[in-house]
């Protein structure tokens, strides 16, 4: 499967190699859509990782190619697969990428949609954003504070807030 093989490659030390693998998970993702979401969660913890990198150029295409996954694929695998491994990495710039995309996700999704999960879902993912809007990068907490905007915004956010114990 190209789709594992490139990800794979995505760790490799040699930076050239790193970052055509990366180019190639973008391009996937960009002909394939949907038909990658089998693969979301374990292709974004690598590119997550790699957001963290050392290396500018490889900080960036990893970040696009994010970018391009969160586009592509299915939003709800998206937001699972960047809240299992983003959110509580001990990076600080691998949590804000998390959370730059997280954001765009959740706009693309709506609030209405995220807001009419059942309890545990919406509660994990308010207690997720309140952690992001809370983070010590500034860049981290202003993403958090705009995706608990998009939920506030809703009327139904108030409503659960009065289930809450």
């Amino acid at each position: 499967d190209v789709s594992l093989a490139a990800t794979k490659e995505v760790s490799n030390l040699r930076s050239k190699v790193s970052r055509f693998a990366i180019g190639t998970l973008t391009e996937l993702f960009k002909t394939m859509k949907k038909h990658m979401d089998q693969e979301v969660e374990e292709i974004a913890r690598v590119l997550l990782q790699k957001t963290g990198d050392s290396s500018e150029f490889i900080q960036k295409a990893a970040e696009q190619s994010l970018g391009v996954l969160a586009q592509s694929v299915s939003p709800s695998r998206v937001l699972a697969a960047l809240m299992a491994s983003g959110v509580n990495h001990r990076n600080p710039l691998v949590r804000k990428c998390a959370a730059e995309h997280l954001l765009a996700v959740m706009e693309r999704i709506g609030a209405k949609k995220l807001l009419s999960g059942n309890r545990e879902s919406v509660e994990m993912l308010v207690q997720t954003l309140v952690k992001l809007a809370q983070d010590c990068n500034q860049d981290t907490r202003f993403y958090g504070r705009k995706m608990l905007d998009v939920l506030m915004a809703h009327s139904k956010f108030n409503e659960y807030l009065k289930q809450c114990p």
